[in-house]
């Protein structure tokens, strides 16, 4: 009877620790196909916007690659980080341009170039009526060049301005435009002078005003230190998604959103429902419902109608945040947005997943479990070898979802071990009343 107690009591423990393993441990809600370039040890790839959607954890420590045979592989995560330092501001050297260029598209008239790569007026500035563009000389720039700040003189200006870049006044590429903003009201200033170049390294810029040039007072710029920024951060094109719902808030002039997903959000674009509007907002976010609001960014936020086209903000900057809650907050001192709406789109830099590609194909990406730890490695630990050879690889369509879904199958396992605790509670009591009883029969010999 003894023996026979023991033994029940030795295979429950056993089923248990069995139970309570690794085993199914890998269990994804989804699960995408990876299509590779080539054949090679090593690929890495793009994190696209569905696995940050699909992710249940805020650093993708749930993502997992697997071979043919659904065994994981090494892997490393890598984000674009965020700059260690703040930018710094420095003031700049601009000349007032006339209305063209030269006939051969080289050096504006009215400027020349020194030895040193600066620029020097050569002529008369031109009056401003026939002032039509301003070159901004960013030769002793030290760092890359985040934005361009320009200090508008006129009590009041909004207007369209196209920017070009070039390392040589002959070949010039197009960054873009944006609106520029200065009213006021008594001693309330409503300014937006910013204009993001996100880290160009040119020589120069132009400044084309496309609703007439202002008076300007000072022009700035922001820079980072070379190496402040990551090499990869700059090369990874940002990703946005739009139509993120946005629904009104218990306050008036508050507007909720969600990003229902795990992106390192560090732009936000907030269209206005309404033409001539002007108002300040604080942008605010939080992990969950539980947690506190904190502020995130502050702006002016409008939208007007100008010369040939209308007028908006530029998106919201600031640090990488995988906050999915998320506030505006407007000052309604001056009727705040008017009736409906904002617009909100969301944009982030992804990150680059690496993985080694042991096993036979086909590979794929699973994600969606939060129970999951990361087990990424660090990109020097993963890439070994003389100069590995890295191929791209793409993630590529949802395939059919598990046959157990991660939910079902943690109740399953859960429901097991209390039974399975339960039946060795019992085995532990019968061998309990087995020694008593052997006990009691040694005393009444």
């Amino acid at each position: 009877m003894k023996r026979l107690a023991a033994l029940l009591g030795l295979s429950l423990l056993t089923s248990f620790a069995a139970a309570d393993g690794t085993p199914g441990a890998e269990r994804v809600a989804r699960r995408f196909s990876l299509d590779l370039d080539g054949s090679a040890a090593y690929y890495q790839l793009t994190v696209p916007q569905a696995v940050y959607a699909a992710s249940r954890r805020d650093d993708l420590g749930d993502v997992r690659i697997f071979n043919g045979a659904g065994e994981p592989v090494p892997y490393s995560l890598d984000a674009p980080a965020a700059a260690a330092v703040p930018p710094s501001r420095a003031p700049v050297h601009w000349f007032p341009l006339p209305p063209s260029r030269t006939d051969d598209g080289s050096v504006p008239l009215g400027v020349s170039v020194g030895p040193d790569g600066s620029l020097r007026a050569a002529v008369t500035t031109p009056p401003r009526a026939k002032h039509a563009a301003d070159l901004v000389d960013l030769s002793h720039a030290d760092g890359e060049v985040d934005a361009v700040l320009v200090h508008v003189s006129d009590d009041s200006y909004q207007g369209r301005v196209g920017v070009e870049a070039s390392d040589d006044l002959r070949s010039w590429r197009s960054l873009g435009s944006t609106q520029l903003l200065k009213v006021g009201r008594g001693d309330d200033m409503l300014v937006q002078e910013r204009i993001a170049l996100e880290g160009t390294g040119s020589r120069y810029l132009r400044l084309d005003w496309l609703d007439g040039a202002p008076a300007i007072g000072s022009i700035e710029i922001e820079t980072q230190p070379h190496d402040a920024r990551t090499a990869d951060a700059a090369a990874v094109p940002r990703q946005w998604r739009d139509a993120v719902h946005v629904r009104a808030g218990g306050a008036p002039g508050e507007y909720l959103f969600d990003t229902d997903g795990a992106y390192p959000v560090d732009r936000v674009r907030i269209d206005l429902p309404q033409p001539n509007t002007v108002a300040r907002a604080t942008l605010q976010s939080r992990a969950d419902a539980q947690a506190p609001w904190r502020d995130v960014a502050g702006a002016v936020l409008f939208r007007l109608q100008g010369k040939g086209a209308e007028q908006r903000n530029p998106p919201l900057a600031f640090a990488p945040n995988p906050d999915r809650a998320w506030r505006i907050v407007v000052d309604m001192r001056n009727g705040g947005l008017g009736s409906g709406q904002p617009a909100v789109a969301v944009g982030w830099h992804p990150a680059a997943l690496t993985f080694v590609a042991r096993g036979t194909p086909p590979f794929t990406l699973g994600v969606g479990n939060a129970s999951l730890p990361s087990s990424a490695v660090s990109r020097d630990a993963l890439l070994v070898g003389m100069a590995p050879e890295v191929r791209p690889a793409r993630v590529g369509a949802a395939l059919p979802a598990p046959a157990v879904e991660p939910e079902r199958a943690a109740d399953t396992d859960a429901t097991r071990r209390y039974v399975l605790w339960g039946a060795l509670v019992v085995a532990v009591g019968v061998l309990g009343t087995i020694a008593w009883r052997l006990a009691k029969g040694g005393r009444d010999e």
